[in-house]
Order: C-alpha cells, then structure tokens, then sequence
C-alpha cells in the first residue's frame, strides 16, 4: 500500500499480483483517518486470510522436475515431488524449512523463484508462470507471523 498526498487529495494504491503480473488499484480517501482506517483493514484482512487459510500450494518445477511447493502458517516451506505418477505411494519430501530460516527471496518477475535459506545452494523453483502472486502470499505469510509473535511497531 503506498500513499501519495496532492494539496488535500489523499490516494493510496494497493498493487495485487495476478498470473499475469501484478497490476494496481488506485483509491481516493477524505481523511488521513480514512486512510489509516483502509491500511488498517487491508493488513488485519491479510492476516485473517494467512490465520484462516493456513495453507497455500502450488505446482512448480524444480530441477526441470514436477514437484509441489507448500507454504504453511507453522510449518514454513515444503517441496515434495509431484503426484503425477505415483500411484499408491505416498510422495517424497524434497527439503522443508521453517520461516525463521529464510534469509532473502527474490524473483525475475517472470516465472522463477529464488529463496535462500543460508545453505550454501540456492534454490531455484519455476513457478511456469508470474511468481507475484506467490511472493505477494509470502510476504502476507511472513507479515502475519511476526504480528503474532508481536514482533510490530
């Protein structure tokens, strides 16, 4: 959310990504309560969703290989190998890692993810499509711990 604020006209913008990337809304506020009112509901709304929801998925590639990329609230991050194929077996667990551990994310605002968790690889998951949505989950995931943990100015 970023604001701007031209003579008495107060704007915010909120950008949200899509498949395609991320687009933005602009919103016109009366008040500098009015807009404290929006951020308030905006961050509170994207923590319930993170509380709610618990758990996001989604299909990736990693080393040119189908695999499943897990986002949890307690657990952090967990990559398995993709479904696909393996019928009555229980899919194997490619690495996992809880938040505390990732130290920096980065994306190419294409289809590739990176997420360094201090090891001495790097990891490289292709999202084969826009990583926005995901890394915009992330953060929300990310944003919601820490106010849990009471880690907030």
């Amino acid at each position: 959310m970023n604001s701007s604020r031209n003579s008495d006209l107060i704007t915010f913008s909120l950008r949200c990504g899509t498949e395609e990337g991320i687009i933005t809304h602009r919103f016109k506020v009366d008040t500098q309560r009015d807009l404290a009112s929006w951020a308030r509901a905006v961050i509170q709304g994207c923590h319930n969703s993170v509380a709610n929801r618990r758990e996001v998925n989604c299909r990736c590639l990693w080393h040119g290989k189908p695999a499943q990329l897990s986002i949890h609230y307690e657990n952090g991050f967990t990559l398995i190998e993709s479904k696909t194929g393996s019928v009555g077996r229980e899919p194997k667990k490619l690495w996992s890692y809880p938040f505390d551990r990732l130290k920096m994310s980065s994306d190419d605002n294409n289809r590739l993810l990176w997420l360094d968790f201090g090891d001495s690889v790097d990891i490289e998951i292709d999202l084969e499509c826009s990583p926005k949505p995901l890394v915009f989950i992330l953060h929300n995931f990310l944003s919601a711990k820490i106010h849990r943990l009471g880690l907030y100015a």
